[in-house]
């Protein structure tokens, strides 16, 4: 996809997220940067407990208060700090500016209110308009995704999964947001509705110029729908580049075990490659690489990197790893 405008419209900064669970600090995301321009997709790759929802979540300034200990850095969209905003802006900005697609479609629904009646809602509170025209918006909205008009009226527990994941999307491009952040919207879908689902969403972003945040373990998807890519380690970014920088040449060695784990249909191998080992706890402080106990290179010079330090290793293409200083991916 083409793109027009070489200003970031979306841009993180430094962000750190701390939780508390009992007397314990949880780092759960610790300096994160990235920036989005008008039309782009960056994929945020990492598996479970990585921190890429919590990145989403702060996003939108909608993480737990309950159990939030501190969050630093800026958030900016169209130069203006998110995480400075108060709650007549962040009302003004969530939906109509920037929307989510929440991972569990169940759970994102209103189950005692009509489809109809949750998506004309909140474009009645961003356009005040009349309750007639909003429903007018729904429903094509709804049709934008595939769902006729005489289900408008239906309940959530009415709709099938993938069903219910169309829904959600419609919900979150009902007031044609300039970003759009997806969390992990096919993990619970079948085949055959995964790729319905990335194609809507793909021809959705063509159609509306939509910046997109898509947030994933599936390299696949990926492939298939991002320009750029961030890999999440331990709450925080281990390799950053474009798509073609991290598929053809991934450097950091976390990111080159996600490709090893994946089957290859040229070779016939009875197990697959995992990575040994387990994430690092997240209450403890690590003063040096978070992948080095499972790193398959590890060696004494791993304990004195600095963890902070991302190293340019192409024009654009970042690393979190001494071995790759000075060298073309």
């Amino acid at each position: 996809m083409q793109k027009n405008n070489d200003k970031p419209l979306f841009e993180v900064k430094n962000l750190t997220v701390e939780y508390h669970s009992g007397d314990a600090i949880i780092h759960a995301v610790s300096g994160v940067s990235f920036d989005l321009k008008p039309g782009e997709t960056l994929g945020l790759v990492g598996e479970t407990g990585a921190g890429k929802t919590t990145i989403a979540r702060a996003s939108l300034r909608i993480l737990p208060e309950y159990s939030v200990e501190r969050v630093d850095g800026e958030i900016l969209y169209n130069g203006e700090d998110v995480l400075k905003m108060n709650d007549g802006q962040l009302r003004k900005l969530r939906g109509e500016h920037i929307s989510m697609i929440f991972q569990d479609p169940m759970t994102a629904l209103n189950p005692v209110k009509t489809v109809i009646s949750q998506i004309a809602e909140g474009y009645r509170e961003h356009h005040q308009c009349s309750a007639a025209e909003a429903n007018q918006v729904a429903i094509k909205m709804l049709e934008m995704v595939g769902i006729v008009a005489q289900r408008a009226n239906d309940y959530p527990h009415q709709f099938s999964g993938g069903m219910k994941q169309r829904v959600v999307i419609a919900l979150a491009l009902a007031c044609s947001p300039k970003v759009l952040i997806a969390d992990e919207p096919t993990t619970a879908l079948d085949v055959t509705i995964q790729a319905q689902v990335l194609d809507l969403i793909k021809g959705l972003r063509d159609e509306l110029g939509t910046a997109m945040i898509l947030i994933t373990h599936d390299l696949g998807i990926v492939a298939d729908v991002c320009d750029k890519v961030c890999v999440i380690y331990a709450g925080r970014i281990v390799e950053s580049g474009t798509k073609e920088d991290i598929f053809d040449h991934p450097t950091h060695p976390y990111t080159q075990g996600l490709f090893a784990a994946l089957p290859d249909l040229e070779h016939n191998v009875r197990r697959l490659k995992p990575i040994e080992g387990l994430p690092p706890d997240p209450s403890e402080e690590r003063r040096f690489c978070d992948f080095m106990d499972r790193c398959p290179h590890r060696c004494r010079e791993c304990k004195g990197f600095d963890k902070n330090t991302m190293v340019e290793v192409s024009p654009g293409h970042y690393t979190r790893c001494w071995r790759t200083e000075g060298k073309e991916a």
